[in-house]
């Protein structure tokens, strides 16, 4: 009681290899943490490379699957991932970690802040909503977080269960 296996893989096929993993820990009830890399959250669903729908593919297969938006819900969902899977029936988990949630604010703006010099409306429209999204995607990331060890539950069975 009180430990879980984790996996940290890439995106798209690092994610799909764990198929079968994921489906024996289901099956053998063993909590597991799986974090997997995801495709920028700009770049979804637009042909990025590696750009899979991978909450779909283990929604079958896990008690939990999240993908996280912002920087400051990777320690929380982290947590709230962990909890889920040690309790009731332990079982697997998936969280996906887009590449910008992963990289520092100066490597994430130097990538989308390319248009400076924004010429014309659509230019301005598309730089005010590159550096909106920029500071949505950090906003609160440099707050403390809750970084105390989980409880550790471990069930007991009643009188009536063991059958005294």
């Amino acid at each position: 009681p009180g430990r879980i296996g984790v996996a940290a893989v890439t995106a798209g096929p690092g994610v799909t290899n764990t198929v079968t993993a994921i489906k024996n820990a289901q099956m053998a009830e063993s909590p597991l943490l799986l974090i997997g890399g995801a495709a920028a959250t700009l770049q979804k669903g637009r042909g990025a490379l590696q750009d899979i729908d991978q909450l779909s593919l283990f929604k079958t297969l896990c008690k939990s699957c999240v993908s996280v938006r912002a920087v400051r819900d990777i320690v929380p969902a982290l947590r709230e991932a962990i909890v889920t899977a040690q309790s009731g029936t332990p079982g697997p988990v998936f969280v996906e970690l887009p590449i910008d949630v992963l990289y520092p604010f100066h490597v994430v703006e130097k990538e989308i802040g390319g248009t400076k010099s924004a010429r014309g409306l659509r230019g301005k429209v598309v730089r005010w909503y590159l550096q909106n999204y920029l500071r949505n995607l950090f906003a609160g990331a440099w707050e403390p977080r809750d970084m105390s060890p989980l409880p550790v539950k471990v069930p007991l069975a009643t009188e009536d269960e063991v059958g005294f």
